[in-house]
């Protein structure tokens, strides 16, 4: 038997027991796609806490019900000269937004300003009556007894927050349903726009939701108005205008008269988005009887079981 001398090639009792690895080096390919989990993961965690942070229910601490918002458009009256009149001024837009968290949808009901309500404490009269009486607190009571539900914030916007606001996003396309022609000198408004699909910027936007020279007078301009909000409501949520939120939150605050926090605006703001832009238009159900739009009992509480679906009563 032969034995094998030391350091013969084939003697390995001196070879190391395991063979030495090399280090692990992962390829450019596997960095990038742990560096883009990694930046998903962060991205998907972020919008979960704002979402909750942002969330209608976290913001308003309300559970049992929509969140409700009522906007009030707010005119002057002017002299001969166009002068603003001195004095609390007149509620020109009466609007509720009702966000409802179940159904993710929102409700933008119209109040036509002459609607036949109980102003608390001055009794029937029409519901724009109630801003002079008593400004927004008064006002704000009245809608409350009207719809049956709280109202949680308000806003006046006056004509040139609402300029702004147009011009912000680019302007806004309509189809301007006839020629529009008007001069009201004790309400400063002057309105020359022709019919057809258009551009239109914050200062013939404006001029297009003020016409009222047509038969049923506020009826139709309120049907103007629901037209126009859903429209600008939509492009707001449009990704390529979300961009702009802090400058038509910076409009909102110079021109805005609101008890509205920073934090409600954006979880408002959120909400449209997060829904994009699902937006339900209507006018407060009624008829014409003399100088009121009175409300149709009925018609308006299926209005309000619409917008309140999906809570328990």
């Amino acid at each position: 038997m032969t034995q094998s001398k030391l350091g013969d090639p084939e003697d390995n009792s001196s070879a190391p027991l395991e063979q030495q690895k090399e280090p692990y080096k992962p390829t450019s390919g596997r960095i990038i796609f742990m560096v883009a989990v990694c930046i998903g993961v962060l991205i998907i965690t972020f919008l979960m806490v704002v979402g909750s942070y942002l969330s209608l229910t976290s913001t308003f601490k309300v559970k049992d019900r929509p969140i409700n918002f009522l906007l009030l458009g707010i005119d002057q009256s002017y002299d001969d000269k166009g002068r603003v009149m001195q004095g609390p001024g007149r509620a020109d837009t009466i609007i509720i937004v009702s966000m409802n968290p179940k159904q993710g949808k929102s409700y933008v009901i119209s109040i036509p300003r002459d609607t036949r309500v109980n102003i608390p404490g001055r009794g029937i009269g029409k519901v724009n009556a109630s801003y002079v009486y008593g400004g927004p607190e008064l006002i704000i009571k009245t809608v409350e007894e009207l719809i049956g539900m709280p109202v949680d914030r308000y806003a006046e916007v006056d004509f040139q927050g609402f300029i702004g606001v147009i011009d912000a996003i680019g302007g806004i396309e309509v189809e301007v349903d006839r020629d529009m022609h008007y001069v009201d000198k004790a309400g400063g408004l002057k309105v020359d726009i022709k019919k057809g699909k258009q551009m239109l910027d914050g200062e013939k936007a404006l001029q297009y939701v003020r016409f009222r020279a047509d038969v049923l007078g506020d009826i139709t301009r309120v049907g103007r108005q629901q037209n126009l909000i859903g429209t600008v409501i939509g492009e707001i949520a449009n990704r390529e205008n979300i961009r702009k939120i802090p400058q038509l939150a910076k409009i909102l605050l110079e021109y805005v008269n609101t008890d509205l926090s920073q934090r409600d605006m954006a979880s408002a703001g959120w909400f449209v988005i997060k829904t994009r832009g699902n937006v339900f238009t209507e006018t407060m159900p009624g008829d014409f009887s003399k100088q009121y739009w009175v409300p149709n009992k009925g018609a308006l509480q299926e209005m309000i079981d619409d917008m309140t679906q999906g809570f328990d009563s």
